[in-house]
Order: C-alpha cells, then structure tokens, then sequence
C-alpha cells in the first residue's frame, strides 16, 4: 500500500499515472494537475501561443490567456522599440477627496477615457500631468516620494493632498526642477523640506 505524498491518499490503477509509478514519483493524479493548474497562473499565452517571461510582451500583458486580433498582436521587436518618454499623472475623482492616483502613461487622453469608462459620472479628472523621459523611472520615484508623505496607499492610490502630490510631481526631475515658492502654509513647507 502506497499513499500519496501530497494528499496522503491511497494510489492505484484510476489515480496513479502510470509514468509516475514508473518513476517512482508518488503523487495521484488530482494532485498532480492541482500543482500543474497552480504554476499555469504565472504562465502567459496570446492566441494560444506561450509567452517566456523573458519575451518583453510579458511585462506589458498580464498573465493568463489572451485571445488578441491579428492586427493589435505586438511582437517583441515593437516593444523593445517603445519609447520610454511618457506623462506621469496626478488623478483625482470629486467622490475619492483626500486621495490621488500617481500613474504613467504614454497617451494622456487615452489614459483618462480609461478610467472615464469604468465611472458612469465622468468625473475622473488630471490634477497634474507632467511629460519625462522615462515615464516608469519617474513614476517609481515618485511612488516612493509618495508613499513617505501618505497616511494610506493601496498600489497607485495615495491619501494625501493634491498640492503635495503636485509638489512631489515638479520637483522630481533636477534637470527641469519647478521652484515652488513657500507660502505661509507651514506644514506644506515642512513637507518640501523634508522630501528634497
């Protein structure tokens, strides 16, 4: 009587493969294809076609299975000719006050029609846009700029003022620094301070 390592159930005939038995490998089919369903979850394929996670369409589609038109299929040559410039943004929606989305994006009207279509008010707005020339690193950057003022952050969603957000957003390349005047808001100029 031999069970399985796994599940500790007993192995026969019906829950055995008999290449496993073979191999002396001692797990029952159930748990074989729970730990193969498993590892499938990271796995990426587009029209049925498997994707390497080091082919660079792996970083832009999530993994899973797409089925993509002919025409909209990127190949790996288009990506890795992507520009890297883009716009890092500040999004604000009237019913989410106190909180403000930090994203990229390479087309800015795009992005927020994007957004516009999952709220049926339309009320999705840019506080703040500003063009670099590597959307990803500013947007990283600014994350973590972010993340040290906010009270909250959930992924890209950080409860803080617009003004600190903005305030971050212009001062992070050097290259074309915007001065930001202090006023007598005592607090936000602490916050400049302390970031830069």
């Amino acid at each position: 009587m031999i069970d399985c390592i796994w599940c500790g159930v007993e192995l026969n005939q019906e829950n055995w493969y008999t290449s496993s038995k073979k191999k002396k490998d001692y797990k029952c089919k159930s748990c074989i294809r729970k730990k193969e369903t498993e590892g499938n979850k990271k796995q990426l394929y587009i029209n049925g076609e498997y994707i390497s996670r080091k082919d660079p369409r792996y970083s832009i589609y999530k993994p899973g299975k797409h089925w993509v038109s002919e025409g909209d299929i990127l190949t790996s040559t288009d990506i890795l000719s992507f520009s890297p410039e883009g716009y890092v943004y500040i999004l604000v929606h009237p019913k989410h006050l106190g909180w403000v989305k930090i994203g990229m994006t390479e087309d800015l009207d795009k992005r927020l029609s994007q957004f516009q279509t999952a709220c049926p008010t339309r009320s999705f707005k840019y506080a703040h846009t500003k063009h670099f020339n590597n959307r990803r690193t500013a947007e990283v950057k600014a994350h973590a700029l972010a993340q040290k003022v906010a009270t909250i952050r959930n992924n890209e969603w950080f409860e803080m003022s617009v003004e600190q957000a903005i305030t971050i957003l212009d001062n992070l390349d050097e290259q074309h620094r915007t001065v930001i005047k202090a006023d007598t808001h005592e607090k936000e100029d602490n916050l400049q301070g302390s970031l830069f």
